[in-house]
């Protein structure tokens, strides 16, 4: 007689999807405050409409786009380099599976990138708008459209900004037409095999033709997103100066450029878009701005675009990260009890909660300064927030990797594995955290920018500091901030350069402690989760490490269970 097996019965994560097919803006309430704070000055239609595009992008990121960007991330679905056509030609492009390919259409003809030049949009594309798109499409993972994206959006500000009329003329349509099938084909060629970090070090020269047309003869080690356009370095034959170039994969004959894709880069994550070696042959190019200001066009047009998506990118996958636990642990029982019942559980997720979402306000708060076009944005928190929101994106992922057991490395249950390996690309692409602190550390050595760090946390607590419930943690704020002044003021440089990664952190710390004040004083409401996010930060700020946390903040119920529900 047959029986029944037991063990293959329906069980508490039989029907678990995890938030697939979930509208994705709808579940992060971070999103919906950044733009109930940083919208409030818009007209209420122009509100109406940016919330209801997010709405939109939410469910197709929750919907079709994660299916989409799981398809295309298996194997034989990756992206392959084809240097030859069937019959013989030299076509040297990269062949993409037809999932990624319609995941990148979806999201160009949304306008993520491009929304201003969409006819049915009658307003401006508001950098709130714009940066909450782009955290959207991170909740996916990198997905083979998020890095394409940030240096789309890099070479559209670049040719805006310093490109010759022909070649706004020629290239923008290209990168921003609602009709252009060029969808996120830009790229960015820079690092040689000599090195990434000293790009002053670069091999590859550029020959002058005629006007602002060059020939390049030279290698890239690492060419993100190969396509239809892209922005490259090299050295001015006869001196050292390194000039930013323009290169079309097409040249204005309609002949192949001179360039060779010799192999494809095994790399540990963002697997969606292709990352390859290159080979310069006689490459026709075009200066890309005053070729004598190279060096410092690519950082300020090209890198710190690509910072700022880093920035974005990885707390926005961390953020789905923690997203997809509280959904885990809503279905996982163990010993009898759902996870969050489970007192030590409970106190983890609240403590990723906490750093998750501060990460994302702090983010957030970066954009706002640099949106007015501020020095210290520019300079110091640039390079701060690619540097802490890659860190803590790879250490939060992984500790939500852990949260889910045994089901949470394997990459066919969860994104969180994915999730993971991009967070670690995210940490060395753009500048790995012994470049960018010294950035940091150069940058708080300008008197100048130090002195607006400070008047930038002023300006942050002022109205925190006029409500009774929120002067305690205040007072913490001005320690810290007293501390770090003194630190910075008796150090000498040596110090200051042998200590930048602590130094920098607790620029981080005091930068994030002064905008969780602004959000727990924007409602006047002392009951605010807001209020629960700030306790929170604080005790992790005076009591270090996880262990020594949670215990403080159970004596107040209230605060832990706002935080596990937010």
């Amino acid at each position: 007689m047959h029986s029944e097996n037991s063990a293959l019965a329906k069980y508490d994560l039989s029907d678990y999807r995890g938030l697939q097919g979930k509208n994705l803006y709808r579940e992060s309430r971070f999103l919906k405050r950044v733009i109930e704070r940083y919208c409030a000055s818009l007209p209420n239609d122009h509100v109406k409409r940016i919330q209801a595009h997010l709405e939109g992008y939410g469910e197709l990121c929750g919907g079709i786009l994660n299916q989409l960007t799981e398809a295309c991330h298996k194997e034989g679905k990756y992206g392959e380099i084809i240097n030859y056509s069937k019959t013989g030609e030299r076509i040297e492009e990269i062949q993409y599976s037809p999932e990624q390919l319609e995941s990148r259409r979806i999201s160009y003809e949304y306008g993520v990138v491009n929304l201003d030049c969409q006819s049915d949009w009658p307003y401006e594309f508001h950098w709130a708008h714009r940066y909450a798109l782009a955290f959207l499409m991170n909740l996916n993972g990198e997905g083979g459209v998020s890095c394409p994206l940030a240096m789309t959006e890099g070479l559209i500000y670049a040719l805006r900004e310093i490109g010759t009329e022909e070649q706004k003329e020629r290239y923008l349509p290209m990168l921003t037409d609602p009709k252009s099938t060029s969808w996120f084909m830009a790229g960015q060629y820079v690092t040689e095999r000599v090195g990434g970090s000293n790009v002053a070090a670069n091999r590859t020269i550029a020959r002058k033709v005629e006007g602002n047309r060059y020939i390049l003869q030279g290698e890239k080690w690492f060419c993100s997103n190969p396509g239809d356009l892209w922005v490259t370095t090299a050295r001015l034959e006869g001196s050292n100066t390194i000039g930013l170039f323009l290169v079309p994969r097409i040249k204005r004959n309609g002949e192949l450029n001179g360039f060779r894709l010799v192999r494809k880069k095994d790399i540990i994550g963002s697997k969606g878009k292709v990352t390859a070696e290159v080979i310069y042959d006689q490459v026709e190019a075009e200066a890309l701005g005053r070729p004598a200001h190279g060096l410092a066009n690519l950082i300020r047009y090209i890198i710190n675009v690509s910072r700022l998506h880093v920035a974005i990118g990885a707390a926005g996958n961390s953020h789905r990260a923690v997203l997809e636990i509280k959904e885990y642990a809503r279905w996982r029982t163990a010993y009898g009890k759902k996870l969050m019942e489970i007192d030590v559980f409970a106190n983890e997720f609240a403590d990723l909660n906490i750093e998750q979402n501060v990460l994302n306000f702090t983010v957030f708060r970066y954009l706002a300064e640099l949106n007015k076009n501020s020095g210290v944005a520019r300079n110091l928190l640039a390079p701060l927030m690619k540097f802490i929101s890659s860190s803590k994106a790879g250490q939060l992922t992984h500790r939500a990797i852990l949260c889910m057991g045994g089901n949470g490395i394997l990459g066919d249950f969860s994104i969180l594995p994915r999730l993971h390996n991009d967070a670690i690309i995210n940490e060395t692409w753009e500048g790995t955290h012994l470049l960018l602190t010294g950035h940091i550390i150069s940058a708080l050595l300008r008197p100048r920018i130090q002195a607006e760090f400070f008047e930038l946390l002023e300006q942050m607590t002022s109205h925190a500091r006029s409500i009774e419930y929120l002067q305690p943690s205040a007072q913490i704020m001005d320690t810290r901030v007293n501390l770090l002044r003194e630190t910075l003021s008796s150090y000498h440089r040596e110090q200051l350069e042998l200590n930048r990664i602590p130094i920098s952190e607790e620029l981080y710390n005091v930068f994030a402690l002064a905008e969780m004040l602004e959000q727990a004083g924007f409602d006047q409401n002392p009951e605010s989760e807001y209020v629960s996010l700030l306790e929170g930060w604080i005790q992790k700020l005076t009591n270090p490490g996880k262990t020594s946390l949670m215990p403080n903040l159970q004596k107040n119920t209230e605060h832990k269970g706002k935080i596990l529900q937010y």
